[in-house]
């Protein structure tokens, strides 16, 4: 029996064992009724499915809904509510418009062309790539494509630079390029494909200038808290030669005269990003935005139907839509109540304040994640232990979505984050995990003050 399977069976048993006990030994009480019990037993099966890695994450929220539909817990129609939602459709939306912007090679091409501004010296370059990175931020939502794109990049530069492999001068040119390419893209509804999950959790409209004026302080407090440690903690303690950078220089040129693909799909994102920025006027849906830009893609030979379905990280949806429903059950059945009983006079003393609760939620999130393998399953734990309370204590659950899904992207450990740790190994040339996980812990501390210093702003809107 190999490792895997021996997990999956392990996974299994501790699933059933905890929804067994939890739906059927407590009493019901006025609170809880037996379908609020069997709710509570079916939502702590799914987290175990995924804490234990039992199988992927999509298949534990299928098999969750599949048995809420058996418990006559839920009906059909509950359990795939959210999958008709304006979520769910953006996701479809930003994931297949991944692919269009990518085949353009527009933004290539304007990446490289920021690179070539800049001199080869250690703060040029950590200038151009977190600046390169800063422009992407926005525009793309696949966050793979961006750092992939780049990961050529900043091992020639390090070559170049004569910067020695896991030295600290690597570590800086390839945490300001990481930053801006992975992370800081959460500050838009279009810059990342995780912003619809999160608003798929804060469960109202939010527009794509709502967002990011929600945003807007985290993302600039991160870009100049990246920048200063790049260029004083991670600045070589020797004179380093500067890069030859006429490499970047010939890759660009090599890009030859703009092609009329890199016109359609600079056209078709500007339309996009104008319908966004402006959907307090038309209110037209930004998922819908995104599905018209799909077929404008297509219509320019720019998105292939295979490409489609093989490209279209139709799991993620699939696990979107199937999570969203689940947890939408807990307030209708009467278990998010219960738990707002239980946890209000425990977690009183960290929600009185929002100088306390938002650091404090950013730790508690740093803590889960090296438990919590999945950052999605991660997610749901912080609503069931924070969601019942908020509105008691007028805070939006947008802050408490925001805030533990930003903090726990973080990359401390492999396990963490494997698909941070993918995209780190592109770049094995000039560093390793160990010498990249230090950017990690500096990022959770930059995001935690950059989180804390947007407490004003979210005052200021009503969101504290």
């Amino acid at each position: 029996m190999s490792k895997n399977t021996k997990r999956t069976l392990l996974g299994f048993v501790l699933a059933i064992a905890a929804l067994v006990l939890i739906a059927y030994l407590p009493a019901e009480t006025e609170q809880m009724s037996r379908a609020a019990w069997q709710y509570l037993g079916c939502f702590v099966f799914m987290l175990v499915l995924i804490i234990s890695r039992a199988v992927p994450d999509w298949a534990a929220v299928l098999c969750t809904m599949a048995v809420l539909v058996a418990l006559k817990v839920a009906t059909v129609a509950e359990v795939t509510s959210n999958f008709a939602s304006s979520t769910v459709w953006l996701c479809i939306g930003v994931f297949i418009m991944s692919i269009g912007i990518n085949n353009s090679g527009f933004m290539k091409r304007l990446a490289l062309w920021v690179l070539t501004r800049f001199p080869g010296t250690y703060a040029g370059q950590v200038t151009a790539m977190l600046l390169s990175g800063v422009i992407m931020s926005p525009i793309i939502p696949s966050s793979t494509a961006k750092t992939s794109m780049m990961a050529p990049f900043v091992n020639q530069v390090c070559e170049a630079s004569g910067a020695e492999r896991n030295s600290k001068q690597s570590l800086g040119l390839w945490f300001a390029n990481f930053m801006g390419t992975n992370q800081l893209g959460m500050a838009f509804v279009s810059g990342s494909v995780y912003v619809a999950l999160m608003l798929g959790f804060v469960g109202e409209s939010v527009s794509w200038g709502q967002w990011f004026v929600r945003a807007c302080v985290w993302y600039v407090v991160c870009i100049i808290l990246v920048y200063v440690f790049c260029l004083v903690f991670c600045k070589p303690t020797e004179t380093q030669k500067a890069a030859n950078v006429e490499f970047i220089k010939e890759s660009y040129k090599a890009l030859g005269k703009i092609s009329t693909k890199e016109k359609q799909g600079i056209i078709i994102v500007l339309v996009a990003l104008v319908l966004w920025l402006t959907q307090s006027t038309h209110k037209i849906d930004a998922g819908m935005i995104a599905i018209l830009a799909d077929v404008a893609f297509i219509a320019c030979g720019l998105i292939t139907p295979p490409e489609v379905g093989a490209k279209g990280m139709w799991t993620i949806t699939i696990f979107v839509g199937g999570v969203l429903s689940v947890a939408g059950l807990m307030a209708s059945l009467g278990v998010s109540t219960w738990l707002a009983g239980i946890l209000g006079p425990i977690l009183a003393p960290i929600m009185s304040s929002p100088w306390i609760f938002i650091p404090a939620l950013c730790i508690i999130t740093y803590l889960l994640r090296f438990v919590i393998v999945s950052q999605s399953c991660c997610m749901a734990v912080m609503i069931a232990i924070f969601g019942s309370l908020l509105e008691a204590h007028g805070i939006n659950i947008f802050v408490l979505v925001f805030t533990s899904w930003v903090s726990g992207t973080c990359w401390n450990v492999a396990y963490q984050n494997p698909a941070s740790a993918g995209l780190i190994k592109m770049c094995d040339p000039s560093l390793d995990f160990a010498t990249a996980s230090k950017g990690s812990y500096a990022y959770c501390i930059i995001n935690l003050i950059a989180m804390t210093c947007s407490v004003p702003l979210w005052m200021a809107l009503g969101l504290l």
